[in-house]
């Protein structure tokens, strides 16, 4: 890891505190996220407390819609500020709280709540710390991108992922003894309650990044004038166009995720602690695969993680049809999490480097609005497993991946190739 960490930028002090600022944050908030893990534990709590698939098929569609439609309201006037970390402090801060207020729910109150109203209030918070995220994205990216030099992007989201992964196999751990240990609802209670204490924890390591210049002050627009800005980007930025057409293949193709713990435990009859092995297996793949293409991402660019990413969604549901014991199944997992890792490296990332500076938080907000509607696809999923069964939702997201594999490698260009050409000329 210590070779993959030398670079020349690191002469800077101020460079490589934040850049270790930054890594450590999200390491402990994908710690956090690893005791309610949105592909394993949170989808068995739903189940064990409403029973619906379709319930299920919700948890994806909150977090991503959540997360992607606010993003575009504040996009214009975060491009209006130039010193970026105090509104990200705001908007962090709110992004936590939600899960406070779940933990709370489910330890005190879940029992004695009709199950119907019990699933509406946790989804509805799941919604609510998703739009905390949402706001806080544009700012947050904008001055991560800021503070980390282009050649050090790649390895700064790669080894967040890579040491909250290894905290994450921890954090399994911890969910299995708390999820055999504790009486439901109260384990899952504990769960939530570690979440944002740990949430909490990164917050502090984002209270100290120096952000030492502004941004340079980018050309203002009025609303109108911002609105018909982004129609002119769709039409004008054809590679940016092509790469929002492979975001939404990939979300249609994920909607697989949130039923592959469910599946797995009715089909080979385990305990609810399975949740937390699940998590296991997941995080260490992610350190294995972010190790790996971190450096892939800053070597030869980020589309050919993005390649890889709809490959291994393809490769989960492929094992999910055809794993005979639950041994196997552990491979799906494998897939889902390598999917994951490859894009929290390069599918923000990757887009940076499509736009202009200035253009960022607009560009980032643009392409979460833009994908956003497909989320949606998270609620045919449900009504797919609920009248057609597994099986068939994981032949159709299959399906979806393959179309992702093969629009990303035709169609989409890697953005530093245009980079290269323009600085040779």
């Amino acid at each position: 890891m210590g070779r993959f960490l030398h670079s020349k930028h690191f002469d800077d002090i101020v460079v490589k505190r934040n850049f270790y600022l930054n890594l450590f944050d999200g390491a402990l908030f994908s710690l956090a996220m690893s005791f309610v893990s949105l592909q394993t534990v949170f989808p068995v709590l739903i189940k064990k407390i409403s029973e619906s698939d379709f319930a299920i098929g919700l948890i994806p569609v909150i977090w991503a819609g959540g997360f992607n439609f606010p993003q575009i309201l504040i996009a214009n006037y975060v491009r209006k500020i130039g010193y970026k970390k105090s509104f990200m402090l705001k908007t962090a801060l709110g992004q936590r709280l939600p899960w406070l207020f779940i933990a709370v729910l489910v330890y005190f109150f879940i029992e004695r709540l009709n199950p119907n109203i019990a699933s509406v209030l946790i989804l509805s918070s799941l919604g609510f710390a998703a739009i905390g995220g949402s706001l806080n994205l544009p700012g947050w990216f904008d001055l991560i991108s800021k503070l980390t030099h282009v050649n050090l992007r790649g390895r700064l989201f790669a080894y967040r992922s890579v040491v909250g992964a290894i905290l994450g196999v921890i954090g399994g751990t911890i969910v299995i003894i708390i999820l055999n240990t504790f009486p439901y609802p109260k384990n899952f209670g504990i769960l939530f309650f570690l979440t944002f204490i740990v949430m909490m924890m990164s917050y502090v390591f984002l209270l100290f990044l120096k952000e030492e210049t502004p941004n340079p002050s980018p050309l203002l627009f009025g609303h109108k004038e911002y609105v018909k800005r982004l129609f002119s980007i769709l039409k004008k930025e054809k590679n940016f166009r092509n790469f929002l057409v492979s975001d939404s293949l990939m979300i249609l193709a994920n909607i697989c995720s949130a039923f592959f713990a469910v599946y797995a435990i009715e089909k080979f009859s385990l305990a609810d602690s399975y949740a937390g092995t699940f998590t296991i297996v997941m995080m260490i793949s992610m350190i294995i695969g972010s190790i790996y293409f971190g450096y892939i991402a800053d070597r030869y660019g980020h589309k050919i993680n993005l390649v890889w990413a709809s490959a291994f969604t393809g490769i989960a549901c492929l094992i999910a049809l055809v794993s005979p014991i639950v041994e196997l199944f552990y491979f799906v997992f494998v897939g889902s999490a390598l999917n994951l890792s490859l894009q929290m490296v390069s599918r923000l990332t990757i887009v940076a480097e499509i736009c202009s500076e200035e253009d960022r938080p607009t560009y980032v907000a643009l392409t979460n609005l833009v994908t956003a509607p497909f989320v949606l696809s998270g609620i045919f999923g449900g009504i797919i497993v609920h009248n057609f069964g597994f099986e068939t939702l994981f032949i159709v997201s299959f399906l979806f991946s393959l179309s992702t594999f093969l629009w990303l490698l035709f169609k989409v260009d890697e953005p530093r190739k245009f980079s290269f050409m323009a600085q040779s000329k």
